[in-house]
C-alpha cells in the first residue's frame, strides 16, 4: 500500500506552515485510502499523503474508459456559448483551454468567432483526436510543460482543473507568465467549504466516499483568492453557485444520507482497458453543426434563462457546490 503514495508532507503546499488538523477520510478508486487534512493557517484542504503520479495516471485512464467522451454536442455548443463571452472581452485573440479533452469546446469557439483556440490535456488519445480529427492545436502534457509560449495567450480557461494540481503556486505562476499583459484567466473549481463539508458529513454517517476523480485539493474561496493574488493576479470577480444541494451537503437535512455513487468502482478492474470511442466521435461533427440546439437564437435564449435562474453568491458567503474566479494579469 505504501507504494501508492508520495511521502507525507509536513508543510502546507501554499503557505508553508506546518500545523494541520484532521479533516476527513475518502477513497480513490476503492483501493487507495485518502486522509484529508486542513492547514490551520491558510485553510487549504488536501490529501496527505498524496497518491503518486503513476496512480493518478492509472486513475485518469480508468476514468476515461468509464466516462467515455467528456461530451460532444454539449461541448461543441458550449464553445459557441463561450464565444459570446469572449467577444465581450475582445473580438479576437488566442485562448488556451487547460484540460481541453477531445477539443469539441475549442472547435465550437473557432467555428463561431474570430478567436484562435488551443488546448492542453494529459489524455494522449484525446489530444491525438483534437489534432487529427478536429484540426485543433492541442498539446499533450500539463500547462507547466508548455514551452516557448510566454506572453502568448489573451485568455486562459481552466474548468475543474486546479483541484487536480499538486503545486498550485507554480501552476498559477506559469499561467501568469504565458498570459499577455492584461490577459484574463477564468477558473472554476469545487467550493472547498461545501465539498469539504460533504466529506465530513459522509464520515459522520459512517460513509467513506469513493472518488473517481483526483480531487486531492479543496480550496475555500478566501484561500483560492489569496493564491491568485500571490501569483500576480487582480481578482475581477469571485462567486459561488450550485446551491441546490447545499443543505444536504452540509449534513443539515435530517435523515438525508450522502450517496456514495461510485462505491463499486475498483481501479484494478480497468487495467489494460482502452477507450476506442475516440475513433468514432468525429463522424458526429457534421450532425452537431446542424443540430437544432446550435441555433444562435436558441442558445442566447437559454443563456438568458440560465442567468435568471442560477443564483450567483459573492464568495464571501461560501455557499454553493462550485466557485468561479475571473482574474487579470497585473
Amino acid at each position: 500500500m505504501e507504494s501508492y503514495y508520495k511521502p507525507a508532507v509536513h508543510e502546507c503546499y501554499f503557505c508553508g506552515k506546518s500545523e494541520f488538523k484532521n479533516h476527513s477520510k475518502a477513497k480513490y478508486w476503492s483501493e487507495i485510502d485518502l486522509n484529508f487534512v486542513e492547514c490551520k493557517n491558510c485553510g487549504l484542504i488536501f490529501a496527505n499523503p498524496m497518491p503518486t503520479l503513476d496512480v493518478i495516471i492509472k486513475g485518469n485512464d480508468a476514468l476515461n474508459f468509464v466516462m467515455k467522451s467528456r461530451g460532444t454536442l454539449s461541448q461543441y455548443r458550449g464553445g459557441k456559448e463561450f464565444s459570446f463571452y469572449l467577444n465581450k472581452f475582445k473580438k479576437s485573440g488566442i485562448l488556451l483551454d487547460v484540460g481541453c479533452a477531445e477539443g469539441f469546446f475549442l472547435k465550437g469557439i473557432e467555428d463561431h468567432s474570430e478567436w484562435k483556440a488551443e488546448g492542453v490535456d494529459v489524455i494522449e488519445a484525446a489530444i491525438e483526436f483534437a489534432n487529427t480529427k478536429l484540426n485543433i492545436k492541442a498539446y499533450f502534457g500539463t500547462l507547466e510543460s508548455l514551452e516557448n509560449c510566454d506572453g502568448k495567450y489573451d485568455f486562459i480557461r481552466m474548468n475543474n482543473i486546479i483541484e487536480h494540481i499538486q503545486d498550485t503556486v507554480s501552476f498559477l505562476e506559469k499561467t501568469n507568465k504565458i498570459l499577455k499583459p492584461g490577459g484574463q484567466v477564468l477558473c472554476s473549481t469545487p467550493n472547498g467549504v461545501q465539498d469539504g463539508a460533504m466529506l465530513k458529513a459522509a464520515n459522520r454517517q459512517g460513509i467513506i466516499l469513493n472518488m473517481l476523480e483526483n480531487h486531492f485539493f479543496y480550496y475555500k474561496p478566501k484561500t483560492l483568492k489569496k493564491i491568485f493574488e500571490y501569483c500576480g493576479f487582480r481578482i475581477i470577480k469571485s462567486y459561488c453557485d450550485g446551491i441546490k444541494h447545499s443543505i444536504k451537503d452540509f449534513g443539515l437535512l435530517p435523515g438525508a444520507k450522502i450517496k456514495n455513487s461510485y462505491e463499486k468502482f475498483n481501479l484494478s478492474d480497468y487495467k489494460n482497458l482502452t477507450n476506442i470511442e475516440f475513433n468514432t466521435m468525429g463522424e458526429d461533427l457534421d450532425k452537431m453543426k446542424s443540430d437544432p440546439s446550435m441555433k444562435t437564437s436558441k442558445i442566447k435564449f437559454n443563456l438568458f434563462i440560465s442567468r435568471l435562474s442560477k443564483l450567483r453568491i459573492p464568495s464571501v458567503i461560501p455557499i454553493g457546490h462550485q466557485q468561479t474566479i475571473l482574474a487579470e494579469k497585473i
